[in-house]
């Protein structure tokens, strides 16, 4: 039985295909004179994003495939068997291209929550271990203890999460800093 996560991308593939069969199906009716060529992208750029690099590459491939079909049963001429190879070859690689870049976005902004989530999780890290420090990370005098020669020590920006660490004379000169 398949996952959850494997019929849902079953799902968007079949989604994808029945997109790109009804997109034949009105190019073929509306007749070669018509281009439909940017909204065979959509299913291509769906399966990109949703499943990534390699079935979108297949996906374009069916693309240029349901695009060749209608554009030879709706009567279009071409002179030379060259014209429509390349038609279909350039349309194949707009279609790779679109699959690729947009893949390789989701990828990457993927990526970005992963590492954002990792960095919330080492502040959060950093906090929990800034209040169990016995000194100043600022002045190294004990955090309980007050002293007025911590006034004397030059302040500089420090991080957020170590705010809570400081004495209370260092916490103050945080304060006046802002």
């Amino acid at each position: 039985m398949p996952t959850k996560t494997r019929r849902h991308k079953i799902l968007i593939c079949l989604a994808c295909l029945a997109m790109l069969a009804m997109l034949g199906w009105v190019d073929y009716i509306t007749g070669y004179e018509l281009g439909f060529f940017v909204f065979y992208s959509a299913p291509v750029g769906i399966a990109a994003w949703q499943l990534g690099r390699w079935p979108a590459v297949g996906m374009s491939l069916v693309a240029s495939f349901a695009w060749a079909l209608a554009d030879s049963y709706s009567g279009a001429k071409y002179s030379t068997r060259f014209a429509l190879y390349w038609n279909n070859s350039i349309h194949f690689a707009s279609f790779i291209i679109n699959a690729v870049a947009i893949a390789r976005i989701k990828a990457e902004l993927d990526r970005r929550h992963q590492l954002a989530a990792e960095l919330e999780a080492l502040r959060q890290t950093l906090r929990v271990v800034a209040k169990q420090l016995p000194t100043c990370p600022r002045c190294g005098h004990l955090r309980d203890q007050s002293d007025s020669t911590a006034s004397a020590v030059p302040v500089s920006p420090l991080p957020p999460e170590l705010a809570e660490a400081l004495c209370a004379s260092c916490r103050l000169l945080e304060l006046q800093a802002k």
